[in-house]
């Protein structure tokens, strides 16, 4: 079986302990992912200043300025406020959990560490930097689209001006023109028959100007309809929100439709988000999908196997009679889900499966 390829990334460790930076740095380069170390917090900031890694692993207690003050440093600068923090400690207090966790950190590892969960953790945060980097940069081409479509309906307006205008200057020449016959009509019969041809000429000319104007303006209604139909395609493809009813409940509403694509990311923004979060329920609410086809029905299977190989619950929300007729026609494989009509109904199913304290909360007293 080929080993598991790690996600490219830096990794700053700071720790004042030699051998743990010693044990870290080892670790993380025999498992492929590339290391630069610091010994304190000034240290730390200084490299910032020439390197912007992926990650850092920052040790709570380092003399001088503690892992809390730099962390707070980072997040209080729009250049290094996005880069994720693991703290590293010996001591797993809820106080210093929590601090840590109001200060922006992303995750806790406890010494002596443990080298399948350091790895683990450590991989998981620098897919998700991986992943938020590069929906920040489909946004900036949709954004960079949106400025092009805009530009190309800027030189239709300008098009369509220069057009009214030529068709105002026309009609004035028309009206010159007849104002001008209205004055010749005692001329002679051979500048009557010459002004007659001349107008002639002139109402040709209108009409094609007018044709052209037509055929202009439905050129613009439907390139207009082709951007927002874009605009529309573009921004339901965006990726699936995870949102946090509490630290043990979370919520994924599947809104339009589900190709193949959005489904696998679907299925891996639900594990990642059962990973980060150690949630105990995951609610897949399909109440905004139009249709419920096979896809959809594979892709809620496929979501929810992988949940419970994380231990957490599945429930699947917006059942409606509908639907349920149609994931039975399916012959969707639906054995361990609990379903429910409503997000609402859900959410109180979850919330009474998990009145007890939560797994963070009793983790410490466990090994007490």
């Amino acid at each position: 079986m080929r080993a598991e390829q790690p996600p490219p990334g830096l990794v700053l460790i700071a720790d004042d302990v030699l051998v743990n930076l010693e044990v870290l740095s080892s670790t993380l380069e025999s498992a492929g992912i590339e290391v630069s170390v610091a010994t304190d917090g000034p240290m730390v900031l200084e490299r910032l200043e020439y390197e912007t890694p992926d990650l850092i692993l920052l040790d709570v207690t380092m003399p001088g300025m503690t892992g809390f003050e730099v962390c707070e440093r980072l997040k209080s600068s729009p250049a290094t406020a996005d880069i994720p923090v693991i703290f590293t400690t010996a001591h797993a207090e809820i106080a210093d959990k929590l601090r840590g966790f109001r200060l922006g950190a992303v995750d806790y590892v406890t010494k002596p560490f443990e080298r399948d969960e350091l790895l683990a953790r450590v991989r998981t945060q620098l897919s998700l930097r991986r992943a938020l980097t590069a929906l920040a940069r489909k946004n900036a081409e949709l954004e960079n689209e949106i400025e092009v479509r805009a530009a190309a309906q800027a030189d239709l307006a300008r098009l369509t001006d220069d057009l009214e205008r030529r068709v105002e200057e026309r009609t004035q020449a028309l009206a010159r023109a007849v104002a001008e016959l209205e004055r010749a009509k005692e001329s002679l019969e051979e500048t009557v028959e010459r002004r007659t041809r001349e107008l002639q000429r002139a109402n040709e000319r209108l009409e094609r100007e007018l044709a052209e104007r037509a055929s202009l303006e439905e050129a613009r209604s439907t390139l207009q309809a082709q951007i927002i139909a874009a605009q529309a395609a573009r921004l339901a493809e965006l990726s699936t929100p995870i949102i946090p009813i509490n630290d043990q409940i979370l919520v994924m509403p599947l809104i339009g439709v589900v190709d193949e694509e959005r489904a696998q990311g679907m299925v891996d923004a639900a594990t990642l988000g059962v990973s980060a979060r150690r949630a105990a329920v995951m609610i897949l609410d399909i109440t905004g999908v139009s249709r419920v086809d096979a896809r959809v029905s594979e892709t809620l299977v496929r979501a929810a196997r992988a949940v419970r190989l994380l231990g957490a619950r599945v429930v699947i929300t917006g059942i409606r009679p509908e639907v349920a007729q149609e994931l039975v026609a399916l012959g969707a494989e639906m054995t361990g889900m609990v379903t429910q009509s409503t997000l609402q109904d859900g959410i109180a199913y979850a919330m009474s499966k998990t009145r007890a304290p939560s797994r963070r909360a009793a983790a410490p007293a466990a090994r007490e």
